[in-house]
């Protein structure tokens, strides 16, 4: 696999939704919050194949630093990174 874990960042619902539903088929990761909640959400997805799960970052401070590191990607970009690799 690349790399372990991916933040990626999307406000737009039916963006946010497509790629749920991306992630849930392509991926047999472990889900730790409500569909309805990962969709209607501005907090970042967090697609960690390390722990294999998928889940938001709902603390402040993590996507403070993350943003401040550049580790947020978006959506079109953890694809190009997919289809890398």
């Amino acid at each position: 696999m690349f790399k372990k874990q991916f933040i990626v960042s999307e406000s737009n619902v039916s963006k946010r939704r497509t790629f749920y539903k991306y992630i849930k088929e392509k991926y047999n990761l472990k889900i730790y919050m409500n569909r309805y909640k990962m969709i209607h959400n501005k907090f970042p997805f967090v697609v960690d194949f390390n722990d294999n799960s998928f889940w938001i970052c709902e603390s402040i401070t993590c996507c403070a630093c993350a943003q401040l590191n550049k580790k947020i990607i978006t959506i079109d970009k953890f694809k190009e990174i997919e289809k890398e690799n």
